[in-house]
């Protein structure tokens, strides 16, 4: 079986929600989302929260994680919430992109 691939948003979410970045997907090191989840633990901290996402045509289902932990800012001795949301897919996600849109020139 193929390894697990995720990506990372991070969150500071002691100033309003400020999103800090995010991760291109990547390849993980295991196919198992249960060693997955107690390594992400580790880096991340505790989990809050499942992710979740609408199917078009079908349930809603679990697409991740969400962590928590006090983090200490790169420039000072101050601390925030650092909050990660992690998707985790069974395979390589396929990136598409498509445009709609109507000109402004008729």
């Amino acid at each position: 079986m193929n390894n697990l691939w995720i990506n990372e948003t991070w969150i500071n979410a002691t100033e309003k929600n400020i999103c800090c970045g995010d991760s291109d997907p990547y390849e993980t090191f295991t196919d198992n989302t249960r060693i997955l989840f107690k390594s992400l633990q580790k880096e991340y901290g505790k989990c809050i929260s499942k992710m979740y996402i609408d199917k078009k045509d079908g349930p809603t289902i679990q697409a991740g994680w969400v962590f928590e932990k006090l983090q200490k800012y790169d420039d000072c001795n101050e601390k925030y919430l650092a909050q990660t949301w992690v998707t985790v897919y069974k395979s390589e996600p396929i990136k598409s992109v498509s445009y709609e849109c109507e000109y402004a020139f008729n």
